[in-house]
C-alpha cells in the first residue's frame, strides 16, 4: 500500500488493527502518526491511549499486555512499536497471532521500521493482509513537487529552479527539506516568492550554521550555542550589520510580545510577527508559538537593556571603536549571561 492510498483511508475514517510502516521517509511516517493521534486520540488521555514500545527491548508479556488493554474513554487506543524490525521471533509470533485475529480492534498496532527483511513470515503476512505502508524516499521530480506544494501549503510559492537548486544542495530528506523551507520564509519576509537567489543566500553549500541558527539561540537562551554560532558566521563572511539588524527586529518582537501580558496565543500575535499576512498556515502557527514561550523566558528589563546594548554597539562598530564580533559578543553576554 503507497502512502497517499493509506491517507485516503484515514480521510474516510477507514483504519485496521496493525500496519507496518516500512521505509527510511521519517518525515512522512511522523506526519501520519501525529494524523492518526489526532483522529483517534484526544489528548486529555493521550497518556492512557497511546504507547510507544522499543521492538528491540520489549518482552512479550509487556506487547501482549499493551494489546488488550481498553482505550480510556475512547474510541481507539494506538500502539508503536519502533524498530520493529529489530523484534525477536517470539514477539513477531505474538503480532502475527493478533494480525491474524482482530479485524476490529479497540487498539491500533503501527510497526516502524527502515529496512524489514521481506522474506520474513512476519513481513509476507502482513503483505498478504495488504497491512505494509511504503515510506520510501521521494526521488528526482517527486521531492521537486513536494518542496513547490509544501511551500504553497505553507502559503507561500517557490520558482521550478529555486525547488531543483534547494534539492541539490539539501538532499530528498523531507525534515532537512522542511526546516530550510522555514528558514527561507523568513529570509523572503515579506515576499511571498522564493526564488533561487534566495536559496544560494540563506542554503548555501548545506554546511554549517546560519544567521538563523543564531537568531534562534536567543528564543532557546542557549548561551553556549550563541558564542559558537557568531565567530563562525563572521569568519565566513556573513554582513555583520544584517546580523545586527536581526537581533534587534527579534529582541523588538519580544519585547512588544512580553508588554501586551494576559493570556497571548499564537494567532493573536501572528500580526506582530507577519504583519502583511492575510492567512496564517502552520508554519506561522509554530513560529509564533516559539515567540511566546520565549517572551516568557525574559524579564522585561532584560530585554530593554538588550536593546539598549544593540543601540551601543551599532555606534561602537560604525565609529570603529569595536571590531563586529567584540560588540556582538557582548549584546549575547549580556543578553544571555544565567
Amino acid at each position: 500500500m503507497k502512502y497517499n492510498e493509506f491517507i485516503r483511508n484515514l480521510n474516510r475514517g477507514k483504519i485496521a488493527s496493525a500496519y507496518l510502516f516500512d521505509g527510511e521517509e521519517l518525515y512522512l511516517k511522523n506526519k501520519v502518526l501525529k494524523r492518526i493521534k489526532k483522529e483517534f486520540i484526544s489528548p486529555k488521555y493521550e497518556d492512557f491511549n497511546y504507547e510507544i514500545i522499543s521492538g528491540k527491548n520489549a518482552s512479550t508479556a509487556q506487547i501482549g499486555d499493551s494489546l488488550i488493554t481498553l482505550p480510556l474513554k475512547g474510541a481507539k487506543r494506538l500502539v508503536v512499536i519502533e524498530e520493529a524490525e529489530k523484534l525477536s521471533s517470539a514477539n513477531q509470533k505474538l503480532l502475527l497471532e493478533y494480525l491474524a485475529k482482530k479485524t476490529d480492534s479497540t487498539t491500533c498496532l503501527i510497526c516502524l521500521g527502515e529496512k524489514f527483511n521481506k522474506k520474513t513470515k512476519f513481513y509476507r503476512e502482513f503483505k498478504k493482509k495488504n497491512r505494509i505502508v511504503s515510506f520510501n524516499l521521494l526521488q528526482d521530480e517527486k521531492i521537486i513537487n513536494w518542496i513547490c506544494k509544501e511551500t504553497q501549503r505553507k502559503g507561500g510559492k517557490i520558482t521550478t529552479e529555486a525547488a531543483i537548486y534547494l534539492e541539490e544542495k539539501i538532499g530528498n530528506d523531507l525534515t532537512s527539506l522542511t526546516k530550510e523551507i522555514k528558514k527561507l520564509f523568513l529570509f523572503i519576509y515579506p515576499r511571498p516568492l522564493i526564488e533561487k537567489k534566495d536559496v544560494k543566500e540563506v542554503v548555501g553549500e548545506g554546511k554549517g550554521a546560519d544567521v538563523f541558527a543564531l537568531i534562534k539561540t536567543i528564543r532557546k537562551q542557549d548561551h553556549s550555542q550563541a558564542l559558537l554560532i557568531l565567530p563562525e558566521l563572521l569568519d565566513k563572511g556573513e554582513n555583520y550589520m544584517k546580523i545586527h539588524s536581526l537581533i534587534v527586529r527579534e529582541i523588538r518582537l519580544l519585547l512588544i510580545i512580553k508588554e501586551k501580558k494576559g493570556n497571548l496565543f499564537p494567532r493573536k500575535i501572528c500580526p506582530l510577527i507577519f504583519p502583511t499576512t492575510k492567512y496564517y498556515y502552520s508554519f506561522h502557527i509554530d513560529i509564533a508559538k516559539e515567540y511566546i514561550q520565549a517572551s516568557k523566558k525574559f524579564s522585561l528589563s532584560q530585554l530593554i537593556k538588550a536593546y539598549e546594548d544593540l543601540l551601543e554597539a551599532e555606534a561602537s562598530i560604525k565609529s570603529g571603536k569595536e571590531e563586529p564580533y567584540i560588540a556582538l559578543q557582548r549584546v549575547f553576554l549580556n543578553l544571555l549571561k544565567t
